[in-house]
């Protein structure tokens, strides 16, 4: 269900500008009106919901140009009557879409039995545990009745026979062709199915006898219709703003492009419409914004520079393969915030939505927020429940998990783990959930800061005190979002790599390295935000390292200037005064005494090196207990899962299940050097090692690897014994 787009952020090279101009006219419309007779426009209307914006064409202007129209901008804005105007340009977008009885008898849907992500479908325990918990929330009656869910997209087969008695044209508008139906455009060469598909994931109809069974199979669905033609901010803003008082939740599955090169955020009305949808939204509780994560893990794309997913106001969610894994398409950053099931590797099942009756490839996201039992719910309230009740467990055998300050497990591929639609459901029950304390905003910057330079191999840190606004109005003592607002010159982009560390010592990445970012513009008052450090006291010292570990000489830049900006509330929520509890899934899962060591890693920045050099470093010389220095049978079955197929039971040890594998650790990496040498065939860059440390999900799965590393480690523990 995820989607991209993009625009580079610095500069006018290769826009289209438009013969349209978004202008903000605080005296409305009559002025409006005055304006656009004066100055030869045709004023087209208000921008969403946006209060005096309003959109004017050009007359006599090109429809479209590479070259902006600085004279006419000036002469719109001088106009005292106007506050701010600005051309309109083509934005790119891209879709991202991903390359037991009991269950059984619920729906006589004919795809329902292949809705893994929705359903405990295991045979035996032993099997990892694939599911969302959803049928225990239909089970007490909340299937999504009274909530309205609009998809931002190419638009909505709303007459399909899946969806149609769900379908709620107030929630529903085509802003490409300017009216009101949102059916998409359809021809032979680009069939734009992908908003339907994803409205499917959502709202399909149960027990029609036709195709699967929706998340919220009673919820009310609309289509917005924006990306099929020319994307601008004045769109964009109008479809993140449409119809608040009437739209729950807006689920959008687009972003800046993900080749691993683009920066971009939400353009200034766009951002506006965010505003005001949190503030208006819901009769002020606030809309809620699902997104998704990013589709570029295969260019080397990190969310930390898409503006939508690393907005506050937006949940972003991030996905797992049904072996327990980040798909290989997948991106790190420090504001994914939570993840559900899609699609990995092209052996996995898929997610189930209708189209001419096909599955599909694309992750099944948070579309099962939908208010279960409390419609007073707040925008802030969704996203702590997000956080305090998504699962660990499942995906505990991934690298890169950490427990931060406030007990909470996090890690930058997946959030605070796989959603859980029944303890969200159980923990919102009135009874139980007190809604979260008001918000408040601390910034701490230093205003005597000069800028620092900073060059190839050279680490610039920061120290940054702070009492978190202590003795005023807006002294935060448990924080949610963290944003770092930095404008970084730099000749080459992609080879910064930030990181910021809690007082608590919760180290964050906040940029990872980009290698085929080569731009030489830098960061211009880019917020980077993260969420790793929820329900921690900000009170203390941070420390903020901005490093370029690339080894290019010619590398070389500046941080010209910085501010921290800290989001939460001045005393706890009442739902963390007590540890956060995990909940266990099934044994194979809880026994990862050797993965954890391997995961420890990933989080540090100097990991790979470390790692080539002195392979035993991260063993915990504190105790000589064998179990810590040995991997145990978890790790196989890890390894049996992320390459979906079953390794020769005679080629194992002949040990019991229950007795740990005596076999230093370090011989595992010994395996991993090995198959790291390079071949005329395969170069360092694609090598095993790389594979299967800090680059873990980044490259191609090919077969004959998997093959070579299975081998290999069965190898080392039949020496071992």
């Amino acid at each position: 269900l995820l989607a991209a787009c993009s625009l580079p952020r610095g500069g006018s090279a290769g826009r289209l500008f438009l013969n349209e101009w978004a202008a903000e006219i605080p005296a409305g419309p009559d002025a409006a009106r005055a304006i656009a007779d004066e100055l030869d426009y045709d004023l087209v209307g208000q921008i969403g919901s946006l209060k005096n914006h309003y959109l004017f064409r050009h007359k006599s202007h090109p429809r479209r140009s590479r070259r902006s129209a600085i004279h006419i901008t000036k002469r719109l804005s001088d106009d005292e009557r106007v506050s701010w105007a600005e051309q309109q340009y083509e934005k790119k977008r891209t879709k991202r879409a991903a390359v037991r009885d009991s269950a059984e008898s619920l729906f006589n849907d004919p795809m329902w039995n292949q809705q893994w992500y929705l359903q405990d479908t295991r045979i035996t325990p032993s099997l990892p545990k694939l599911d969302l918990h959803v049928i225990p929330v239909w089970q007490k009656g909340f299937t999504g009745k009274g909530v309205v869910i609009t998809v931002l997209d190419d638009g909505l087969e709303w007459n399909h026979t899946d969806i149609y008695a769900n379908y709620d044209p107030k929630a529903s508008y085509d802003f490409n062709d300017n009216d009101h139906d949102p059916f998409p455009r359809y021809d032979p060469t680009n069939e734009n199915k992908h908003g339907t598909r994803c409205a499917g994931e959502i709202a399909m109809q149960a027990n029609n006898r036709k195709c699967g069974v929706g998340v919220a199979y009673n919820s009310r669905v609309g289509g917005i219709r924006m990306l099929d033609g020319i994307v601008t901010d004045a769109i964009e803003a109008s479809s993140i703003g449409f119809n608040p008082e009437h739209v729950d939740i807006y689920s959008a599955s687009w972003g800046p492009n993900d080749d691993g090169k683009t920066v971009e955020g939400p353009g200034r009305l766009a951002q506006k419409a965010f505003e005001y949808g949190i503030n208006q939204g819901r009769n002020g509780k606030g809309s809620i914004f699902v997104w998704a994560s990013g589709n570029g893990g295969r260019q080397g794309d990190n969310c930390d520079c898409d503006g939508y997913t690393d907005s506050i106001y937006t949940i972003s969610i991030s996905s797992a393969s049904q072996q327990g894994l980040s798909p290989w398409y997948a991106e790190k950053c420090s504001s994914t915030l939570a993840t559900a099931y899609s699609s990995g590797d092209y052996t996995d099942q898929r997610i189930v939505s209708c189209f001419y009756q096909k599955m599909i490839d694309s992750p099944e996201t948070a579309n099962q927020e939908h208010f279960p039992n409390s419609p007073d719910l707040t925008w802030r309230d969704m996203q702590h429940l997000v956080v305090w009740t998504s699962e660990y467990d499942p995906l505990a055998g991934n690298p890169g998990w950490k427990k931060n300050g406030a007990g909470l497990m996090v890690n930058s591929r997946f959030g605070f783990g796989l959603l859980n639609a029944n303890a969200l459901v159980d923990l919102a029950d009135p009874k139980r959930w007190k809604s979260v304390p008001e918000k408040r905003e601390c910034i701490v910057k230093d205003k005597s800061f000069e800028p620092r330079l900073l060059r190839a191999n050279e680490e610039v840190i920061i120290e940054i005190p702070t009492k978190a606004c202590e003795g005023q109005e807006n002294s935060i003592a448990s924080l949610e979002h963290v944003q770092l607002e930095a404008t970084i010159e730099y000749s080459r982009r992609g080879d910064l790599h930030v990181t910021l560390v809690s007082p608590s010592g919760t180290s964050t990445v906040l940029l990872a390295e980009r290698e085929r970012d080569k731009s030489p513009n830098g960061f211009k008052n880019w917020d980077f935000m993260s969420v790793h450090t929820w329900g921690e006291n900000p009170a203390g010292t941070w420390i903020l390292r901005i490093t370029d570990m690339s080894r290019r000489i010619q590398n070389e830049g500046r941080i010209v200037n910085w501010k921290l900006i800290l989001h939460g509330t001045a005393t706890q929520p009442e739902h963390m005064k007590q540890p956060r509890v995990y909940t266990s899934y099934n044994a194979v899962q809880n026994d990862r005494r050797g993965v954890e060591k391997m995961t420890d890693l990933v989080e540090d920045h100097t990991t790979l090196e470390s790692l080539r050099e002195k392979p035993k470093a991260t063993e915990d010389t504190s105790s000589d207990k064998a179990e810590d220095k040995t991997p145990s049978e978890a790790m196989l079955h890890l390894l049996q899962s992320a390459f979906s197929r079953q390794m020769d039971q005679k080629q194992l040890p002949k040990k019991t299940a229950s007795e740990k594998l005596n076999i230093p650790y370090e011989h595992f990496y010994q395996a991993l050097r090995k198959l790291n040498k390079p071949s005329q065939l395969r170069g360092s860059e694609e090598s095993l090692y790389s594979d299967y440390v800090d680059l873990f999900y980044n490259a191609k799965p090919y077969k004959h690897r998997d093959d070579r590393l299975l081998q290999a480690l069965v190898d080392i523990i039949n020496e071992g014994n």
